[in-house]
């Protein structure tokens, strides 16, 4: 009885553990397909819809200039330039400083405990005046202390007004702005790379439709080639010459693929996609001749590019550190004044505050020499004529790039033409070839040249074009308008007080 029943237990439990294998195989079927590619087997086992992704151009540069990490680590640097900034404004806020202490001392035969609370409110102004209140209570063996004091600190030479004291924050705003306009420059950067990479990945994808085309063609004509041959009709140096041309063609196919892989690979990088993802990218291929003359082109360079606005920031930089530097000559000399009042002694007078404390003192740290800060002069007006030295030779170097895009752009017209007239003057003499090469009254050497020069003329007007397009965006880089600088971006307001 016993038995019978355990046999009817296990009669039962089979297909409940049938279907729970059954179960976790498709468990564990699901698993390995949304795990993504193996990365010993080299297999992109991820599913369609998540390995696939298709880019237009415009979603290209918008993920390139939103993910791209070189630009996420300029933003970061310009964020460190404004953090810096703020630090140095902070010099000027209130500060509130507490004070407390504890002092034992011991002579012969005599011993004294000295507790003291207090602190200091202090502010330093943009004109270098710098203004203390200090409260305090203190606790000694024999008596009880209060007061309250105030001390002024005056610039009279070296170190008054606002551009010597508020330098270091001067130069915190020019590091910050000068940031602002590397950031700009490395995002144009990032665009024309981008750009670049977009258009490679399209002329690969034409170039391998092309070859492909050409290999179906002459296979087809190869085919043809060897019945031929049995009949009599063609030589066997007609078959080895169309496997020699499938043979070099086949070899061009291997090489746009392995170009595809490698301008595949380096978009993903501009657009900080994972490098197993499989992409694809489409881009306009229309364009129209670009007509612009040079004066008119070096004058919209000179009015929009940023490299010249920082030019000339940093001269007038160099020109106020030029100046800070001429007062640094001056000797440090301070009008310090301290006025204090105190109550001591018994713990009812504490607080009454009927004791004043005053001093008035010319303070001056100066060397008299003053070696070091006539050097740092003499630098920096050296720092001046170089950095106008530097604005010069910028404005040559951003007119000579116009021109020699402006001169790119014009030479690839006229080889887009002379391209379209060698696929015109190709396709006539394929056609004689076979027709010749039908009616026997040639071989298949004329026909197969004849191929291979359109196919070459074919692929570098598809070159020549997509190139033309690139360099219409260098063009627009070079003029400064292909991404408009907004200098609010890294604006800074500066405060009175």
């Amino acid at each position: 009885m016993t038995w019978s029943g355990e046999a009817e237990i296990r009669g039962a439990a089979g297909p409940l553990v049938l279907l729970f294998l059954v179960g976790c195989l498709v468990a564990c079927a699901h698993a390995r397909a949304w795990a993504g590619p193996d990365p010993e087997s080299g297999a992109d086992n991820t599913p369609a819809d998540a390995a696939g992704l298709h880019l237009s151009l415009e979603q290209a540069l918008s993920l390139a200039l939103r993910y791209n990490r070189s630009l996420r680590a300029a933003a970061l640097g310009v964020e460190g330039d404004r953090a810096g900034l703020r630090a140095a404004e902070a010099d000027f806020d209130i500060r509130v400083t507490p004070l407390s202490s504890i002092n034992y001392s011991s002579t012969t035969g005599d011993q004294q405990a000295v507790w003291q609370l207090g602190g200091a409110v202090s502010r330093r102004f943009t004109t270098g005046i710098r203004l203390e209140l200090r409260p305090s209570v203190d606790v000694s063996d024999e008596e009880y202390g209060a007061g309250i004091g105030f001390s002024l600190s005056v610039p009279l030479l070296r170190g008054f007004g606002r551009d010597t004291v508020l330098d270091t924050v001067y130069s915190r705003e020019y590091d910050l702005r000068s940031a602002g306009r590397a950031l700009h420059r490395k995002r144009v950067n990032t665009m024309l790379a981008t750009v670049e990479a977009v258009y490679n990945c399209v002329l690969d994808r034409k170039l391998i439709e092309l070859y492909r085309d050409q290999i179906a063609l002459l296979e087809g004509h190869l085919r043809t080639t060897r019945v031929r041959e049995r009949a009599g009709i063609a030589r066997s140096m007609d078959v080895y010459r169309a496997e020699i041309r499938v043979r070099q063609v086949r070899d061009s196919l291997n090489r746009a693929r392995e170009r595809a892989a490698n301008d595949a690979d380096r978009l993903k990088k501009l657009t900080a996609l994972p490098m197993q993802r499989r992409i694809t990218v489409s881009a306009p291929l229309e364009y129209t001749l670009i007509d612009l003359g040079q004066e008119e082109a070096l004058r919209i360079a000179m009015e929009h590019r940023v490299e010249l606005l920082q030019g000339r920031e940093e001269i007038a930089e160099a020109r106020r550190r030029e100046a800070v530097a001429r007062r640094n000559i001056l000797p440090d000399l301070r009008l310090e004044a301290d006025y204090s009042r105190r109550g001591s002694n018994r713990y009812r007078d504490t607080f009454l505050f009927d004791e004043d404390i005053w001093s008035l003192s010319l303070a001056s740290s100066t060397d008299l020499a003053r070696t070091a800060e006539k050097e740092a002069w003499a630098r920096s007006r050296l720092e001046v004529s170089r950095r106008r030295l530097d604005f010069a030779g910028l404005r040559e170097q951003i007119a000579a790039e116009v021109r020699m895009v402006l001169n790119r752009l014009h030479k690839l017209e006229a080889q887009i033409r002379l391209r379209r007239e060698q696929i015109l003057q190709a396709r006539g003499r394929q056609e004689l070839a076979l027709v010749k090469f039908r009616y026997r009254e040639a071989d298949n050497f004329d026909l197969i040249e004849a191929q291979t020069e359109l196919q070459r003329a074919r692929a570098a007007l598809l070159a020549e074009e997509i190139r033309y397009i690139v360099d219409g965006y260098r063009l627009r880089a070079a003029l400064g308008t292909l991404l408009a600088y907004d200098p609010a971006d890294t604006a800074v307001q500066r405060g009175g007080g």
